[in-house]
Parts: C-alpha cells; sequence; structure tokens
C-alpha cells in the first residue's frame, strides 16, 4: 500500500470502508493518482464472506459493469477520428435489423450522450420519447455493433492492440473465464458470491479491471493519450471523450455526457446526478453498479477510483448511492487540497 501523505486520506480511507459495510460489500479498494503518481492506495476485504476467500490487494479485479462503457465510448472516438464514423451518422445507417422510420434521425451522439428516446428490445426498438428530450439508460451493445459494422473489429480488439497490449495492462479484460484474481459479487437478492463471466467481444457486462489499472485508464484520458512522454492515441480522440456532447436539444438542468462520461457542469440540477457540488467544473466520471467509480478531475491533475463488490443494495438495503457519491467527492476534494 501506498501513502505519501498518511494524513490527508485517513479520512476517506476510513469512509470507503464504512461503505464497503454498509452497502454489504465483502471487499473495497480507493487508489488515488496525483501528477501521474500514486499518492494513496487501501485495499479492504475479501473476495467474499466464504471461507477460504482472497484477501483483496493490488492485483485483485473487480467486475466494474457500466464502467465498461467509456471503454466503447474510447473505440466509437477512435472510430471518429479515423474517418470511419461521424459523430452525427443516423444509426439506421448501421443498424439494418431495427425499423428505420422508428430510428428516424437519432445519430450515433443521441447514444453516446444517452438521449435517443428509444427502447431497444430483442429486434425490436420503441420511441419512448421526443429525440434528445430525455436522458435513459446506456446502450453499449447497440454502439459494439456500430462499430464492428463500421470497422469490421470488435471493441476488444480494438482496445486490446491499441492500449491494453502497448501499455502491457494485464489486469483489464472481458473475461470468460475464471481465475484467482477475480473478486465475486456479493448479491443481496442471493446467498452466495457470483462471478460474471461471458464473450470477450467487449460489450458485456464482464469486463474486470484492478484498482490500479482502473486509475490508469482515467489518468490516460486526463494526459489525453500520453503515457511516460510517449503518444498512445492521437489528443484529439481524448477530447471527443471527455468534452460535453450533447445536443443542444438537451436542458440545460439535465446531466451532460461526453462519449458516456458524466461531464461536470454546474447548470445540472436533478436528484439522480452523480457528480457532487463540490467537484470542479470539467470533471468527469463513471460509475457502475457494482459501486466501482473513476472520478477525473483536471482541476488538481488526479484521478480516483473507488471499487465495490455489492449488486442491488439500492433496492435492497436502502443504501443512497447518491448521497453517498456526494460525500465522497466533496472528501475527495478536501484531501486533495491537503496534498
Amino acid at each position: 500500500m501506498i501513502t505519501l501523505n498518511k494524513g490527508a486520506f485517513k479520512d476517506l480511507t476510513l469512509y470507503t470502508k464504512k461503505i464497503k459495510s454498509d452497502m454489504n460489500a465483502s471487499g473495497s479498494a480507493l487508489v488515488i493518482l496525483k501528477d501521474n503518481k500514486i499518492v494513496h492506495e487501501s485495499y479492504s476485504g475479501m473476495h467474499h464472506f466464504e471461507q477460504g476467500a482472497k484477501l483483496i490487494n493490488k492485483d485483485s479485479r473487480f467486475n466494474v459493469y457500466s464502467v465498461r462503457v467509456t471503454y466503447v465510448g474510447l473505440t466509437i472516438a477512435i472510430a471518429i477520428h479515423e474517418g470511419l464514423l461521424n459523430l452525427d451518422d443516423k444509426i439506421s445507417d448501421y443498424l439494418d435489423e431495427y425499423n428505420k422510420e422508428i430510428l428516424g434521425d437519432t445519430t450515433i451522439r443521441h447514444l453516446l450522450t444517452r438521449c435517443t428516446g428509444l427502447k431497444f428490445k430483442d429486434r425490436n426498438v420503441y420511441r419512448v420519447a421526443d429525440l434528445g428530450t430525455a436522458i435513459e439508460g446506456k446502450r453499449p451493445e447497440i454502439l459494439a455493433k456500430i462499430l464492428y459494422k463500421a470497422t469490421g473489429k470488435t471493441v476488444n480488439e480494438i482496445l486490446s492492440n491499441r492500449v491494453f497490449k502497448p501499455l502491457n495492462w494485464t489486469s483489464t479484460g472481458w473475461v470468460t473465464e475464471g481465475n484467482q484474481s477475480l473478486v465475486c459479487d456479493i448479491d443481496s437478492l442471493k446467498g452466495y458470491p457470483t462471478l460474471r463471466l461471458g464473450s470477450n467481444i467487449g460489450e458485456d457486462r464482464n469486463l474486470y479491471v484492478s484498482a490500479r489499472e482502473l486509475a490508469l485508464w482515467g489518468n490516460l484520458h486526463l494526459n489525453k493519450g500520453i503515457v511516460e512522454g510517449r503518444s498512445i492515441l492521437p489528443q484529439e480522440i481524448f477530447e471527443l471523450s471527455t468534452t460535453v456532447q450533447s445536443p443542444a436539444s438537451i436542458s440545460r438542468q439535465l446531466p451532460k455526457f461526453g462519449f458516456l462520461w458524466w461531464i461536470k457542469d454546474g447548470e445540472i440540477s436533478v436528484d439522480y446526478n452523480e457528480l457532487g457540488s463540490d467537484l470542479p467544473d470539467g470533471s468527469y466520471q463513471i460509475l457502475g453498479a457494482s459501486g466501482c467509480s473513476c472520478t477525473v478531475i483536471p482541476e488538481y491533475n488526479a484521478v480516483v477510483v473507488r471499487m465495490f463488490n455489492s449488486l442491488n443494495s439500492y433496492e435492497n438495503l436502502g443504501f443512497d448511492y447518491i448521497k453517498d457519491i456526494h460525500l465522497f467527492h466533496s472528501m475527495v476534494i478536501s484531501s486533495l487540497k491537503n496534498t
């Protein structure tokens, strides 16, 4: 465990352990990068609650669930930068299996910024809201289909060749079989620990990442593709991904998104806002169902990653994840000010 200033992060570490208990997670991790260095990391708990479970450590890989959408988003940004896609292409040009009239003028931009007004179910699509007027769930699998149609490559193929292998990231990947580094999910609806396995195409909810490598993922975006003086990907790709791309039709009070990253905007006023008021404008974050989050704070040149392995705690334990993430942000900013 690394800590360059023990006092600065003591409260944040204790709070992370408290939330682990509150949401009935068996394990947690906290990693803070500042100025390209790990200034603090902390690991607590076990891979699950059963006898024989491994201790959480720097090599433990958590299922990050919706955090994976930023990985899909980066592949779309790569394809756009290389002229294989356009942000304002109609998605009907790439999705032959869906009713083109219902898809209408919906674009890749609308998909990336979560305001298509569409509901996809099996091979059917329904319009449930006007285009570009309401925020909806994420649809990375639809983006992955478009990516494959335009490039002939999967999300995983692109990221493995362009990011993971060049950076020697060995603790990031879509998992197809179990191994001892994987942290089990603790689902409040079930009485036993689980692992979510699937294909390695790169769209499913089986992306397992260590806390350190998720922090490096955020830092790659913060530094716009520069790692130890070399450019992994062009700067413009990250500028696309991490700046507001929401259409002008979206109300100023609704959340704003880059390529599926939540972007801090002081005008947002909704009760489900995942970005706390103490975060500076221009910060961006992604939060997954198991409690894993990656928060990038350019004003402090910092990345903060917090990992948990709890599912359904919001619905079944009454855990208020919005209140938690706001308080966490407040404590993060206070801690960074003291470093």
